[in-house]
């Protein structure tokens, strides 16, 4: 049983590397764990931080996170120019909490979705 949780976690890890090495090369994780000062510029979060929290030490959960994360990253990033400049900011402050740094880019997306129905 041991020998499978270190392989478990081993290829748990694996699999973390190559999925921020993908997010690295589109950009996705940013130097700063902080969100920039300005609501217009694409903001930044530390979804690894906001996942792992999530998560509680379940794998599996933090992967999921991770994934459902990206997925509203790169959706809003599409929408991003066509979002009006107050939703971004009212947006901006559900999905970050600037005391910890951790933000959510699927909130901020859910919040956007909210705004537009």
């Amino acid at each position: 049983m041991d020998q499978f949780l270190a392989d478990y976690r081993l290829r748990g890890t694996k699999v973390k590397t190559k999925l921020y090495m993908l997010m690295l090369s589109i950009g996705f994780i940013a130097n700063s764990p902080v969100a920039p000062a300005h609501a217009e510029a694409f903001p930044l979060y530390n979804m690894d931080t906001y996942c792992r929290d999530l998560a509680k030490g379940d794998f599996a959960k933090d992967m999921e996170c991770g994934e459902k994360e990206a997925g509203a990253y790169s959706k809003l990033q599409n929408m991003w120019a066509s979002i009006p400049e107050r939703r971004k900011i009212e947006c901006h402050n559900v999905a970050y909490d600037p005391s910890t740094g951790k933000g959510s880019y699927a909130l901020h997306l859910q919040c956007i979705q909210k705004g537009k129905k």
